[in-house]
């Protein structure tokens, strides 16, 4: 144990940036709990779609009646500027349990050169 100690307070250095590394870690975990999305690549959305009928909620336009996607993943997307935490915390306080925000909002989408369909 007086190895430990002795070791502790020669190299503190190491032990700061390990609560440092630890406390982000924590930060990020608690972030994405207290948002209630999830964020997700854009492949992983293109997973979503195809293999759970995810739609895209596209919080840069009005929100509409959703009622009837209750039961679906519902991926936000947003623009640059826009907060989606609002639009998650919201979703999940009515009972959507499968919410995500897609990393890199629309940008993102469209960097992977993936179409982008309006209706």
């Amino acid at each position: 144990m007086q190895q430990f100690i002795e070791f502790s307070l020669r190299h503190w250095e190491l032990w700061l940036a390990f609560f440092v590394i630890l406390i982000l870690l924590l930060t990020f975990e608690l972030h994405a709990k207290l948002t209630g999305t999830l964020p997700l690549s854009v492949q992983e959305a293109i997973f979503k779609v195809n293999r759970e009928d995810a739609i895209f909620l596209d919080v840069r336009d009005a929100l509409s009646e959703l009622d009837s996607y209750r039961e679906r993943p519902i991926i936000i997307n947003y623009s640059q500027g826009q907060s989606h935490h609002k639009i998650g915390r919201l979703l999940k306080n009515a009972g959507f349990t499968k919410c995500y925000h897609l990393k890199g909002g629309i940008m993102s989408w469209q960097n992977a050169a993936l179409p982008i369909i309006k209706g």
